[in-house]
């Protein structure tokens, strides 16, 4: 038999204990270490019995399971996993941010509490040291609402990931009205507000627990914008907990140690945030649709991206979306509208998009032979051909494996 799961188990009420001890005391590869009924008492025994997880009530008398779990986790490495009768969101953060790597709701089943104790078991702690895996960050942008930017963004990053086997993030930086996690059919507990609420430095954990797992791809997880438009205002507004703190420039610099590649969903505007996305971007994806509203606006965004912001023009990739209508605009017409070349041609077709978009589910997670699911599969096989990452592509210097973990 292997090395056991030694577990310390909190909870001010006796006959909780006794009945996790008695679903745990089933497993031959767990083994419950010892008990406590408050948090100072926790704090005690994790000193002495050196378990590798406590199972943390949330509500204890004194010191609660919140405050217990910042203060043992600052003195010893071991894994807690909180558990509470509190359902609401924000106790599920004050937990992610204190440091617990699961939630469990009561009254939960054996096999929800097995569970969690082995994933949490599993996890070992990140290092915050950079990584020598070399990432590439790209932000999907356009300052035209309606041009189908999240759609692009969304299934460019499913593609991205199928295409490269690689780590790839989601990072839904529309801080005001992103809609990121309903694209991929996930309601999230946490969002990118959580990573903002601190006034020390962001590690590569804290941001690996505000990330949500979305679909079946194993290797790919979405950072969710905030769930409340106002709450915009803690990221990169004067609600800042730290003033004038570049939050989001430190969560892509974090997101870089960990993911091979990094998509990023802006607003249809040049706030602080975007900037600081278009800043540390290998590529801009500027998404156009062919008619003169989109046009327009785009014709300005090129302007101030190349001339006054002085970006790159190789760094600026044009996306011609709903390219093909019967109404829309020739893509040369485009082209010297816009004096500046398309890279990228997307198909109309509402309704794949539509439909996608309704059902929370990607139209590239169907393998999906339509024209727009194919375009989209190419601009992502592109990316990973540019950026120099495949499976059957690697450096010279590079591991042998079928998939990078950074």
């Amino acid at each position: 038999m292997g090395r056991q799961i030694r577990v310390l188990i909190v909870d001010d009420a006796v006959k909780t204990r006794q009945s996790i001890r008695a679903m745990l005391g089933v497993q031959r590869e767990i083994s419950v270490v010892g008990e406590a009924g408050d948090g100072s008492e926790a704090l005690d025994l994790v000193g002495r019995l050196k378990p590798d997880l406590v199972l943390m009530d949330i509500n204890l008398p004194g010191m609660d399971g919140i405050q217990a779990t910042s203060e043992l986790l600052r003195c010893y490495s071991t894994n807690v996993v909180m558990i509470s009768v509190e359902g609401d969101k924000e106790y599920f953060r004050k937990a992610m941010q204190a440091g617990a790597r699961d939630y469990l709701m009561k009254p939960f089943t054996t096999d929800d509490l097995l569970n969690a104790v082995r994933r949490a078991s599993s996890e070992t702690p990140i290092p915050d040291e950079p990584s020598p895996c070399e990432s590439a960050v790209v932000t999907v942008f356009s300052t035209k609402g309606g041009v189908g930017k999240s759609t692009v963004a969304t299934n460019l990053a499913v593609s991205m990931a199928r295409g490269s086997q690689a780590e790839v993030a989601v990072v839904d930086l529309d801080l005001e009205f992103g809609c990121q996690a309903t694209m991929f059919g996930a309601r999230p507990r946490s969002s990118i507000v959580d990573l903002c609420q601190t006034t020390s430095e962001i590690t590569r954990d804290s941001v690996e627990r505000a990330m949500v797992k979305v679909g079946n791809s194993p290797n790919l997880r979405v950072l969710p914008a905030p769930p409340l438009p106002e709450q915009s205002a803690l990221v990169d507004g004067d609600a800042r907990r730290v003033a004038g703190r570049d939050y989001v420039g430190e969560i892509i610099d974090v997101l870089k140690m960990g993911f091979r590649y990094i998509v990023i969903d802006t607003p249809s505007s040049f706030r602080e945030a975007t900037l600081s996305a278009i800043d540390r971007s290998d590529c801009v994806l500027l998404v156009v649709t062919p008619d003169i509203p989109a046009l327009q606006n785009t014709a300005k965004c090129l302007d101030t991206l190349v001339e006054r912001l002085q970006f790159p023009k190789d760094k600026i990739k044009l996306v011609l979306n709903r390219s093909g209508g019967s109404a829309a605009i020739p893509p040369e017409d485009v082209v010297r509208s816009l004096d500046f070349p398309v890279t990228f041609h997307i198909p109309s077709d509402g309704q794949t998009a539509v439909w996608a978009a309704n059902c929370g589910q990607p139209f590239t997670c169907r393998r999906s032979k339509a024209p727009i699911s194919s375009c989209i599969a190419s601009m992502a096989d592109s990316l990973i051909e540019t950026f120099g990452w495949r499976p059957d592509k690697r450096r010279a210097a590079g591991p042998a494996e079928t998939r990078i973990y950074c």
